[in-house]
């Protein structure tokens, strides 16, 4: 247990410093999602910056609003049925986007109005060309996603086949075939 005590609060900590934005009041029902109205694209900060940018994936991020993930990527090609889940009580459902290789997990607070749903966690497969602030995505090598953030690997979540930033409790998880990048999934994978 003390061993996911100090990832849990570093993925608080990041979390609640990537909501330095101005006049942002947060509710602990938009919590997740207070700090999506803005959408930041890689051009905005340089990934040299020094700071981890483990939300940020092309023109999405996690805790971005539907109406901006709609804005961005069109109406999605299907949508799975809402389900709650157990681990954060919110409201989950799939957004599937066949042609840009892309399946998000859109979060709600369960009683609240469709409008409060935010991208919670992104999946990317091989028809996926988005890429992370520092550059990689589908395609990228090994040794390239190793360099970008040799910093902020978690050694104990990370092998041949697959390397984990930040943590599996919220990071960017690249999963490799032949030594390149062939998936990848930015969000907390665990509870």
């Amino acid at each position: 247990m003390k061993k996911y005590f100090l990832p849990a609060l570093l993925f608080v900590l990041i979390c609640c410093k990537s909501g330095d934005k101005k006049n942002e009041a947060v509710t602990p029902t938009d919590s997740m999602a207070s700090n999506t109205d803005t959408v930041t694209t890689p051009s905005d900060q340089p990934a040299s910056s020094g700071k981890i940018d483990i939300e940020t994936f092309g023109d999405i991020k996690i805790g971005q609003p539907h109406e901006k993930t709609v804005e961005a990527l069109g109406e999605p090609d299907s949508k799975s049925p809402a389900v709650e889940w157990g681990a954060d009580g919110l409201m989950h459902e799939d957004w599937t986007y066949n042609a840009k290789g892309l399946i998000l997990n859109m979060s709600y607070a369960k009683g609240i109005s469709e409008g409060t749903k935010y991208i919670s966690s992104i999946r990317a497969n091989e028809k996926c060309t988005f890429k992370t602030r520092a550059g990689t995505g589908i395609g990228s090598s090994y040794t390239e996603v190793q360099e970008a953030y040799k910093r902020d690997i978690d050694a104990s979540a990370t092998d041949k086949e697959q390397i984990t930033v930040g943590s599996i409790y919220g990071g960017i998880i690249f999963t490799f075939k032949n030594e390149k990048v062939a998936t990848v999934f930015l969000g907390a994978a665990a509870e």
